[in-house]
Parts: structure tokens; C-alpha cells; sequence
């Protein structure tokens, strides 16, 4: 008869055979994962793809692979998956490595897969800082905020060349895993990070060759700009960080009388005249906002220079521009003095005026009453006219010597806005409307502020000659408080927005039908903004009115 073998001995080739055919499972599953894989080079395709793998193998509730970061010891998410909903890895904090404790910071330290089934005991356990993370995105720190919901978790490590660069976690609330689930996923694991790596050499490889073309684009633009400053009326020149001069444009040479051969490749301190005086006086635009230009005095051959210079900062170093102003200050100096001279004689009339109205008052001229009245009412009127503009002159040359002073006390713009066109409104033809809430403080000088909005009301009033409303309005933002003066008038051209505002500019009166001026008072306006830490400005249209707005620092 024959004899059958034990039942141990079937038992174990049932075992062999089991192993036999699971290795083979995983073997052609690891085979197709790579093949899988390996035929995308977008890094997100490749954890999407992982993923898919992950779900048809093993049951799970949640996926985080994390980059970790040698040199800041750092672990960043790069994929989430939690509960069937993907979570944003950018909206998830960076943790530490830990020293002690932790299951990730483990697995990150020893190099070994980590494998636990009972995760809410070991985070009872206080065994260092444990963190879990919602389908919304939302990450607490255990076991501070309560107990965990994972029941079991595996953790492989991703390795290049030996090193732990990433730890990929999967986490499951209901059931436990085993060493053959550890063993497929660490194979999983294995073929994600070398998918991970290819696409990122191509990535490189992408950043690198754009890289080459943005520089050999830069290299085409900078000969294009070259020649294009040889071109340009205005100085420019370009220095480095430490101080050479690597550009000389040729207005720079015919300006400066230096040849770019004598300067090229030499310290600016070295060869330009008046350097430091450039240097201290001259502040560098570092960002994308407007340069603010600087006049400097610089001697060259023996003759006082004033340049106007504006510096922008680059990386590698500084861009200078500048252009001679020399005629333009020598013409300011005659209008200074033309000031002067303006404010000495108009006293003289003024005095005459009011001399002759207190002639009129005198009994025992043969003057009617209306005759009295009608010259009494001129005679104060042009009085009133002479004494405003030989303020406005006087104050502009005050201004230019830099004798005006201003406080700096916390003033309520909206207060003293309601005050003004309370005052203001019997001497304004048109209507004022006020759009002032509550209180807005500023810092500044009240009468200097008071004074401007007046001008600003009157330029609103002579600037609507068809009439129409006014209004003015304060609004605040963190750093500034803005007072706007809207009109309905005849509006300024765009290319007329910076002229306005200097000395004895006004627009043309044949083209506005508006009255004259001394076109000092938005130049004066202008300055005691300066003065007061502020700014103004205007914005307009011809024939949709002007809106001028007094910007000044939040108290």
C-alpha cells in the first residue's frame, strides 16, 4: 500500500508553494510598476501613478511621501492622499528631523522600514511627537489634540545611493498589515524613487537648457541695449559691486569729458569726478519702483557741473544715468531771483492801494456814497489779489532757500477737511460736496495741510468754468491717509501732470478760459507735502475733470 507522507511535511510544501507563487506575484507586479513608471517624467505623474499601484495592492486609508532635506534637517511633503481626497503637500508645514521619538524622524535615522500596528498605543505612549492630518488638510499634533484614528502604518524609506533623501507612509484605520504588505511596498517604494530620480535628472536637464537659452537671450539683449545707450542723450554707466566700471556710453564721455577707454575696468572712486558726492547723495533703486533723481554739483575741468543722477541696483551691480542740468539750475537761479525782486516792488503798490482807500474814506472828499463804495470795494479787492501773491511769492522763495520749517503733530485730516469747506464754501461758486467719515489722523503740520487743501479748492473753483460739483474726500490705509479734492472742470493733459507742479507752470489760459496765476501754488503745495513726509498728485483727463490727492503719513 502506499504510504502518504505526514501532514507536516504537506504543510510545508504547501508553504514553499504559497511562497513560491506570492514571490512570483510580486515579482511580475514589481516588473509592471516599473514599466509603469517609468514612462512618465513629470514628477506629480509619478506619485499619481504610485499611488494607483498602492491602491490596487493594499488597502488603505491615507499615503504621504516626504522629501527630506540633509543639510536643514527637514521633512517636506510632496504627495497626500487621505481618506479619497488628495491634499495640497504646499499647504503642509515642514517638520524637524527628530532626535528622539517619532516614526517618520525613525525610519529617516536608521534607514529601515518601520512597520506598526497598533499606532494609537505607541502615540499614548509618548514616544515622541506624532502629527496626523485630515482630507481637509488639516494637521494635529498628537497626543496633544486627542488620540489618533490609524490603527496601522508602514513607513519605507527612499534611498539614493545609500542615502535617505524621503520616507513614504501609508496608514490604514480598520486593519493591520503584514511583513509580506511591508515587503511589496518597500519593492513599490524602491521603483517610485527611481522614477522619482529620472524625472527629476529630466527636469534638470529642461531648467538647464532654458537656462542656456534665457542667458544667450540676456547676452543678445544686453549687445541690443548696448547700442542702444550709445544712442541716448543721457549719461549712463554701469559699476559693480566692488566698484568698476564695466559701461561708459559716449554722452557719458562728452558730459564728463572722460574717454570709456581711460575707465573701463577701473574704480569709479578712481576716475569719476566727485564720486563720493555721488555715492552718499545718490540713493539706489533697488526694486521696481521709480528712481528718485539727485543732483549732485560735480567739477569738471575746473567748471561746476549740477547732474541729475538716478541709479537702479542689479545683482551684479549699478546702473547710473544722469544728464547736465546746469542751464536749467542757472535758469532756476533767475527765477529765484526774479522772486525777490517780484515780492520787493508789489509791496510798494500795496501800500499805495490801501493808502488811497483810506484817502477815499475821508470826509471832506465830494465823493457819492456808491462812487465811495465802488472804489472802496475795488481798491480792497486788488489789495487782497497784491498781498496773495506776494505771499505766494515770497513763500515759494522761502521754499527754495529751505527756510520753511514744518511741525510733525498728529492732526485729524477728515476734522480739519469738514472745518476748511465750512470756512471756504461763502468764497467757492460751485458746490462742495464732502465725503468724510468719522476721524482719519495724519502726521503733519495743520496749517501747512489747511493751507494746501485751500489751494487745491481754489484751483477745483477756477478750474470749472461751466461749474459743476466738488468734492473731497479722506480715506486711510495702513501706512497713509489720502485727501482728494475732485472737480467736474475742463481736466489737464497727461503730459501736463509733472509741469503743473513746478514753478510759474499753469496751464494755457487762451486754451481753458480759466483766470491767471503766479503758477506757485501747486509748486508750493508740492513742497510742503515733501516737507511733511508726504507726496501729491494728480489724475485728469482733458474735459473729465482733475482729482488732486495730498497723500501723508498714517499716526
Amino acid at each position: 500500500m502506499p504510504v502518504e507522507p505526514p501532514n507536516d511535511v504537506i504543510a510545508h510544501h504547501q508553504r514553499v508553494e504559497h511562497d513560491l507563487r506570492r514571490k512570483a506575484e510580486t515579482a511580475q507586479l514589481l516588473l509592471d510598476a516599473a514599466r509603469y513608471l517609468g514612462e512618465t517624467l513629470e514628477i506629480e505623474r509619478v506619485y499619481d501613478r504610485f499611488h494607483e499601484l498602492l491602491a490596487d495592492a493594499i488597502q488603505h486609508d491615507g499615503v504621504v511621501v516626504s522629501s527630506f532635506d540633509e543639510r536643514e534637517s527637514l521633512i517636506r511633503c510632496e504627495y497626500a492622499w487621505v481618506e479619497g481626497k488628495h491634499v495640497d503637500p504646499t499647504t503642509l508645514p515642514e517638520l524637524k528631523l527628530s532626535t528622539a521619538g517619532g516614526m517618520q524622524s525613525e525610519v529617516i535615522r536608521t534607514g529601515k522600514p518601520l512597520l506598526e500596528n497598533d499606532v494609537g498605543g505607541r502615540v499614548a505612549g509618548g514616544e515622541g511627537t506624532f502629527y496626523d492630518v485630515d482630507r481637509e488638510g488639516t494637521v494635529r499634533k498628537l497626543p496633544d489634540t486627542g488620540p489618533t484614528h490609524v490603527q496601522a502604518a508602514m513607513m519605507v524609506p527612499v534611498k539614493d545611493e545609500g542615502r535617505v533623501v524621503g520616507v513614504v507612509q501609508l496608514m490604514s484605520d480598520e486593519r493591520t498589515y503584514t511583513d509580506e504588505d511591508l515587503e511589496l511596498v518597500e519593492g513599490l517604494v524602491g521603483q517610485m524613487g527611481a522614477a522619482v530620480r529620472m524625472a527629476r535628472v529630466h527636469a534638470e536637464r529642461r531648467r538647464a537648457e532654458a537656462a542656456e537659452a534665457a542667458a544667450n537671450a540676456v547676452a543678445a539683449e544686453r549687445e541690443r541695449a548696448a547700442r542702444v545707450l550709445e544712442a541716448v542723450g543721457d549719461g549712463i554707466f554701469y559699476v559693480r559691486r566692488n566698484g568698476v566700471i564695466r559701461f561708459w556710453n559716449r554722452s557719458a564721455e562728452l558730459i564728463l569729458g572722460l574717454r570709456s577707454e581711460d575707465v573701463l575696468d577701473r574704480t569709479a572712486a578712481e576716475v569719476v569726478p566727485g564720486w563720493q558726492a555721488i555715492a552718499e547723495q545718490v540713493s539706489i533703486t533697488e526694486d521696481d519702483s521709480v528712481p528718485r533723481a539727485s543732483r549732485v554739483p560735480v567739477e569738471v575741468g575746473g567748471r561746476e557741473l549740477w547732474l541729475s543722477f538716478v541709479a537702479v541696483g542689479r545683482p551684479e551691480g549699478v546702473v547710473y544715468a544722469f544728464r547736465d542740468l546746469t542751464a536749467e539750475r542757472e535758469l532756476e537761479q533767475a527765477k529765484s531771483d526774479f522772486i525777490a525782486t517780484v515780492s520787493h516792488e508789489l509791496r510798494t503798490p500795496m501800500t499805495a492801494v490801501y493808502g488811497a482807500a483810506r484817502t477815499l474814506l475821508r470826509p471832506d472828499v465830494d465823493l457819492s456814497a456808491d462812487q465811495r463804495g465802488v472804489l472802496l470795494e475795488m481798491i480792497a479787492t486788488q489789495s487782497e489779489r497784491l498781498a496773495q501773491i506776494t505771499e505766494e511769492v515770497l513763500l515759494a522763495s522761502r521754499l527754495d532757500r529751505g527756510e520753511i520749517a514744518v511741525e510733525q503733530h498728529r492732526v485729524d485730516v477728515a476734522e480739519l477737511a469738514r472745518r476748511t469747506v465750512e470756512t471756504m464754501q461763502a468764497q467757492i461758486r460751485v458746490a462742495v460736496t464732502l465725503d468724510v467719515r468719522g476721524e482719519a489722523f495724519a502726521t503733519g503740520d495743520r496749517d501747512r495741510i489747511e493751507q494746501i487743501l485751500i489751494n487745491l479748492l481754489d484751483n477745483a473753483s477756477k478750474y470749472s468754468p461751466s461749474g459743476g460739483a466738488i468734492t473731497i474726500s479722506v480715506s486711510e490705509t495702513v501706512a497713509r491717509v489720502r485727501l482728494a479734492v475732485t472737480d467736474e472742470g475742463v481736466g489737464i493733459a497727461q503730459a501736463e501732470h509733472q509741469a503743473i507742479f513746478e514753478k510759474f507752470y499753469r496751464v494755457d489760459p487762451h486754451l481753458t478760459q480759466t483766470p491767471g496765476g503766479t503758477g506757485l501754488g501747486l509748486y508750493i503745495s508740492r513742497e510742503l507735502a515733501r516737507r511733511m513726509g508726504g507726496e501729491i498728485g494728480v489724475e485728469s483727463q482733458p474735459g473729465s475733470g482733475s482729482t488732486f490727492m495730498l497723500e501723508l503719513p498714517h499716526s
